[in-house]
């Protein structure tokens, strides 16, 4: 392992032992570095004015949208944005509803399943592919997914 994909891991495993007790905005700025780290460890070069929108995609063959990753809580498309489409614990195109096939703890196509077969995709802009969001600790292609487990875990698919 070079320094530098140290350093990535050393900030990426800080940052998620942060964000469990974190308000709404500081969970978008972890985001935003996770979203700028795995960009960095998937190879982009060069200094960027602005973080990779990293965007979550499920479902048969991943064609449903369900929101960006890192984009801050005001974005329409945000995750971390409780009142749109894809924040929201009613939505049937939120992770974070429970009864949805992509928050529950049952479908294929869920980030809460321990077992799912076909988890979301993440992915950004140009189509480059950063891993599987997923409870699923063995899925093989889940790659920088990994670094969303115990975010998943504790604040997505607690059962309270």
């Amino acid at each position: 392992m070079s320094n530098r994909q140290f350093a990535t891991v050393s900030v990426l495993g800080l940052l998620l032992l942060t964000v469990n007790a974190c308000s709404p905005a500081a969970r978008q700025r972890a985001g935003a570095i996770v979203g700028a780290a795995a960009a960095g460890a998937a190879g982009a070069s060069g200094a960027q004015s602005q973080p990779t929108k990293l965007m979550i995609f499920g479902g048969p063959d991943h064609k449903t949208y369900l929101g960006c990753l890192n984009c801050n809580e005001y974005a329409t498309d945000s995750i971390f944005n409780s009142y749109g489409t894809y924040g929201s614990p009613y939505s049937t195109q939120s992770i974070w509803n429970a009864y949805s096939d992509f928050g529950s703890p049952y479908s294929q196509h869920s980030v809460c399943n321990p077992y799912a077969s076909d988890p979301p995709v993440i992915v950004d802009h140009n189509g480059a592919y950063y891993g599987r969001l997923t409870l699923n600790q063995y899925h093989p292609q889940r790659g920088a997914g990994a670094n969303y487990y115990d975010w998943l875990n504790s604040k997505i698919c607690r059962n309270d």
